[in-house]
């Protein structure tokens, strides 16, 4: 029985093939990219999930009293240790580690790397995978290191690295820390461990034992505020049955200052990928997945729509199988039986689809959605069950509704109510052009805001900026003044037009501040205002206006230490006034005592992402605080790549045993907001494919109409109609239900979008504008496709028509 529903579903198809071509593309269209979205949605929560006992994993994040006085990522470096020392009943293990970037090096080879110098439990508390070494002692002693096998072919060739040598650059002397490689990890997934702050990293050493600061081991102070951590809790202890256990901990081990203005908390790690960033994965994964719907919503609309105006061919087929004995059931299982097989196809066709624009869509959103033969029976399953459910779905208008006519009706062809399909298709119809509204503008208004972004002055020219990585890195007055002698050779390069030294780049909110105090007081609260570590020539190099003073004062040529530069927004949060605060003293708070003289004041720039705002922000020089981590380099307009290959050149002279690493600052600006720029791409490619949708549903319906309405149409010539006319009264028709739905997607579009731009501190303000154009470019382009299919009904001979009729 089953097999003659779907023979005769295989020849109803046939027999409308432009009409079930319509379907089929329009079903495959929608699938296609519900399938792309759905993957990305799947391996954007798959994130974190492979991790061993991940619900049991917490990020040890740090809520702190005063502003700015430590990072909300990283917390006092003991404070997991003592947890689980402390209390074994509720902690089962715990994994620290202090990330740092420098050179790693085996022989002649010489890499800058992201190095991870914590505790030798990650390997076992999360599951990582080892290709070389022991998983249950993968660190023999303080001397071995764990490498990924990416780094293993980098330097040795090969993963089979056991037992080689490679050395850290530290940070002091300009000495090196050797290491016997103990293991091989297997390359990391996409994890909020060890990928907490976005870098892939691909050399861990045990923090016990290392020599990469001056200071020792950073794991043991408690004044140390800048260690990453995480525990992981016994089976059914949760984030809140820790709360009290940690206030006791501090009160017995931390430093009064600490201990009254740090609050811990704990993050869960499993779900952390898309809740950090104010949620902005998250964000992504509830556009995307709304997107998806709609146009997978407007991919059914069509096959009703289509399946409501071929409705009245199927009534006299109807009223003859109920005539020839034909039950209600039956009639229900034929009609679904087409819409299954036509889902099927369309099916079929959007696995092509699928893996034809998977690396498309790939690039667009910078992801890596897998192929389809990476597919589990659980996918294939689910894939199956969701074709037959949008077939069934589909199919249930024709299935429910024209199986009921009556057969007095059914064989005379009408309609039982043929103003109810009518008012069905029109209602259809508006939902759907509301739909392709709401996505068009939404699409438009994200294209807006990331221009305002990127035109926005931020306040330094980041065009022409090249960013060199300063290795070697050595944190004292020698390894300052060699790197100061290499800014001084690069600056002999015709290209360079100035060159700064530099402890950050506007990439970020510093993690560094300064506790100062304004002039005159005595016992207040001091302002922490974030650092940044730079040398006199660092306004020049990124072209940041000066107010008053200058930037930095040098004493016939000689550095002058003690010396502090302020953003205008310091000074205001200081209570100082920028016309008389050159030369006062900023005072530092007991115990450590001390001041700093203001030399100068620029104006406000944005130094990190502009969601942010600007906030305070304060310059030491790099000789005063003896860290630094970058070259900044202005370079002169002209040929980019000669410029790079004699920096390069001059490098290698002055430091031939550092990795050259560079990028440009436009490009690193771009990367502060990936999230946006695929939001905008995404909305770009939904926009066209919901205009692709909703006008092969147009043509689709108006189509039918055409051939239901052909009689009409000839008598109306025949009575005197022109052809204008003709296409005037279905212009009006459509035009009604277009107007519709921007008066319905007007409001909603407004809503969601004004929602959206809150998470922006500079954003952009909604305008008629937009709506207005949008409004217009649907009617446009609805009426034109109206319009020539229109011209050629409206053109035939009205006697061939009636003749036919």
């Amino acid at each position: 029985m089953i097999k003659n529903y779907f023979k005769i579903a295989w020849r109803t198809i046939k027999s409308r093939r432009f009409y079930s071509v319509v379907n089929i593309l329009g079903l495959s269209a929608g699938m296609v990219f519900t399938l792309l979205i759905a993957a990305f949605i799947r391996d954007e929560w798959a994130v974190n999930r492979s991790l061993r006992n991940a619900g049991n994993h917490y990020l040890v994040r740090s809520n702190w009293k005063v502003k700015n006085m430590g990072l909300d990522i990283t917390t006092i470096a003991p404070l997991a240790k003592a947890m689980k020392e402390e209390y074994p009943g509720l902690v089962a293990n715990y994994y620290r580690y202090n990330p740092v970037v420098n050179v790693v090096s085996a022989g002649n080879n010489y890499y800058k790397e992201n190095i991870a110098i914590g505790d030798t439990s990650f390997i076992s508390m999360y599951g990582f995978t080892l290709v070389q070494g022991n998983p249950q002692q993968p660190f023999r002693d303080d001397n071995s290191a764990v490498i990924t096998e990416s780094m293993a072919k980098k330097l040795f060739g090969k993963t089979d690295a056991l037992n080689q040598r490679i050395s850290v650059q530290t940070l002091v002397n300009n000495e090196k820390q050797d290491y016997l490689v103990s293991a091989v990890l297997k390359d990391l997934p996409r994890n909020s461990v060890t990928g907490l702050v976005k870098d892939d990293y691909t050399v861990f050493v045990p923090t016990t034992g290392n020599r990469y600061y001056a200071g020792g081991d950073p794991a043991v102070p408690w004044t140390s505020v800048y260690e990453i951590a995480f525990l992981e809790l016994k089976e059914g202890v949760t984030a809140a049955d820790m709360q009290s256990p940690f206030r006791q901990v501090l009160a017995k081990y931390a430093p009064e200052n600490i201990r009254n203005n740090l609050e811990v908390e704990l993050v869960p790690v499993r779900d952390y990928y898309r809740n950090a960033d104010n949620g902005a994965v998250q964000k992504m994964i509830t556009t995307l997945a709304l997107t998806g719907g709609f146009i997978l919503l407007m991919a059914v609309i069509n096959f009703i729509n289509i399946s409501i105006g071929v409705s009245p061919y199927r009534l006299k087929e109807i009223g003859l199988r109920k005539v020839l004995g034909g039950n209600r059931r039956q009639l229900v299982f034929q009609f679904l039986s087409e819409s299954v097989l036509l889902a099927l196809i369309a099916g079929g066709l959007s696995l092509l689809g699928y893996e034809l624009l998977r690396p498309v869509f790939n690039q667009v959103l910078d992801a890596s959605v897998s192929p389809l033969r990476r597919a589990g029976s659980p996918e294939l399953l689910f894939f199956t069950a969701f074709i037959l459910l949008l077939g069934i779905v589909s199919g249930l208008y024709p299935a429910f509704v024209l199986s009921a006519a009556r057969i007095a009706h059914s064989v005379k062809g009408k309609m039982t109510s043929a103003t109810s399909g009518a008012l069905l298709r029109k209602s259809l119809l508006v939902v759907q052009f509301s739909l392709t509204v709401i996505v068009f503008i939404g699409a438009i208004s994200v294209s807006r805001q990331v221009s305002h972004v990127f035109n926005k002055d931020t306040g330094y020219n980041r065009e022409q900026l090249l960013v060199v990585t300063a290795f070697p890195k050595q944190w004292d007055t020698a390894g300052v003044q060699r790197m100061e002698n290499i800014k001084q050779q690069l600056l002999q390069l015709p290209v360079v037009k100035a060159a700064s030294l530099t402890f950050e780049i506007p990439d970020r909110k510093p993690p560094a501040a300064l506790p100062l105090l304004p002039p005159g007081e005595k016992g207040n609260q001091p302002l922490n205002i974030p650092t940044i570590n730079v040398d006199e020539d660092y306004a020049a190099a990124c072209e940041i206006q000066l107010v008053s003073g200058s930037f930095f004062n040098h004493g016939a040529g000689a550095f002058i230490p003690g010396q502090v530069v302020l953003n205008e927004a310091a000074v205001k949060a200081l209570g100082l006034d920028s016309r008389t605060a050159i030369g006062q003293q900023l005072r530092f708070p007991p115990p450590s005592g001390g001041a700093l003289t203001i030399a100068g004041i620029v104006k406000d720039y944005n130094y990190s992402n502009i969601q942010e705002g600007i906030e305070p922000l304060a310059f030491m020089h790099v000789r005063d605080a003896l860290s630094y981590r970058y070259l900044a380099l202005r370079l002169r307009p002209g040929n980019t790549s000669e410029a790079i290959a004699g920096i390069q050149s001059k490098w290698k002279e002055a430091a031939p045993y550092s990795p050259f690493e560079y990028f440009f600052m436009d490009e690193k600006f771009q990367s502060l907001y990936t999230a946006e720029l695929k939001l905008k791409k995404a909305a770009n490619v939904a926009t066209g494919l919901n205009l692709l949708i909703v006008l092969m549903g147009v043509f689709g319906v108006v189509a039918f109409a055409l051939i239901r309405r052909n009689r009409e149409i000839a008598i109306r010539k025949v009575l005197g109609a022109d052809t204008p006319g003709i296409i005037r009264l279905f212009l009006k028709e459509y035009g009604w239900a277009i107007t519709i739905a921007n008066l319905v997607g007007w409001p909603v579009a407004y809503f969601i979008i004004d929602k959206w731009l809150q998470n922006y501190t500079y954003r952009i303000q909604q305008d008629i504008f937009s709506y207005l154009l949008v409004g217009l470019s649907v009617f446009l382009v609805a009426f034109l496709l109206i319009a020539v299919q229109c011209f050629k009904a409206a053109t035939a001979n009205p006697v061939k028509s009636l003749r036919t009729e």
